[in-house]
């Protein structure tokens, strides 16, 4: 797929990709100071895919540099010069925790040093059926701190379906491909009940699902609360036929601490790259989206009632 964010990425930089597994977007072969980073060892990660069987050759995936602790990567990675650009592609979906997690990479990046994601675009892939993250779901994970999300894997449990973007472009509506067995219903059901009676488990899930405007919207709301350390700088929507959006995030930690103009010139910017999605609000896709969200609100708020303290 085209990034275009590593065109710009020169040999000499530091760069740390995170998650790189088979096949990296920065390859050691070309680039002389890149380093891998995943919250699983080497050894772990072959385990972990080998045990899945989800079709990766174990013996491809690359050597990870740094395993990421419980306490994040700026404290795993207190000792080591700080990046000029963090790669992270297909990532940001599987963080329980997004608000936090970007901060943390903040503290790792040199100034004006860029996070480079790449998203996947929930109206493509095995997500559709699913309910987008919003900024408020964000918050309430971040203020209060929750490390897992049981209605997230129930969501994706029982609304998973087929990756498929030219199907999907076309036949956004189409409810066929939606799950009829009754034993995978309850299936989800025991899998939320594990989760919602042990905070510390997790899975390999989408804790958060985007689209383009939906992503956004979550950098808009954090800003707005001065709780995003980064400027949006480039950003590029999903294309025909591909499943993913571009988005590149300047690191400008100082956007914490509230300044008039840096703010008012971030609203000015982030509200111009909305506006280029206004044709989405009026869309049947967003009907739809509405419609799934509603349905789950009353399951999301009686699952973040029971959530351990």
């Amino acid at each position: 797929m085209f990034r275009p964010y590593l065109s710009e990425i020169d040999f000499q930089s530091r760069v740390l990709e995170i998650g790189p597994f088979t096949k990296p977007n920065v390859p050691k072969e070309r680039y002389k100071q890149v380093y891998y980073a995943d919250i699983r060892s080497t050894e772990d990660v072959k385990a972990f895919y080998k045990a899945a069987g989800w079709g990766a050759d174990p013996d491809e995936i690359v050597d990870i540099d740094y395993v990421i602790n419980e306490h994040g990567y700026a404290d795993t990675l207190r000792d080591v010069e700080k990046f000029d650009y963090i790669v992270a592609t297909h990532v940001i979906e599987h963080v329980p925790q997004l608000i936090a997690w970007l901060q943390d990479l903040s503290n790792i990046l040199k100034p004006n040093g860029k996070l480079c994601l790449s998203i996947p675009d929930k109206r493509y892939t095995f997500d559709h059926y699913r309910y987008q993250t919003t900024f408020a779901e964000c918050f309430d994970v971040y203020t209060r701190n929750i490390k897992n999300h049981p209605a997230r894997v129930l969501d994706e449990v029982i609304n998973a379906t087929k990756t498929d973007p030219a199907y999907w472009r076309v036949n956004c509506n189409d409810m066929d491909a939606l799950h009829k067995d009754a034993s995978l219903f309850r299936s989800a059901v025991d899998l939320y009940q594990k989760a919602l009676a042990d905070h510390t488990y997790m899975t390999p899930l989408h804790y958060s699902v985007f689209t383009p405007e939906s992503f956004l919207l979550i950098l808009y709301g954090m800003h707005k609360l001065s709780l995003l350390p980064f400027r949006c700088v480039e950003f590029y929507d999903t294309e025909e036929n591909t499943i993913e959006f571009n988005c590149v995030l300047l690191n400008r930690p100082e956007l914490l601490e509230p300044d008039t103009g840096m703010m008012e010139a971030e609203d000015d910017n982030l509200r111009r790259l909305l506006k280029r999605h206004q044709d989405y609000y009026s869309s049947p896709q967003y009907l739809q989206d509405q419609r799934s969200h509603e349905v789950f609100l009353d399951i999301f708020s009686e699952d973040i009632a029971r959530l351990p303290e």
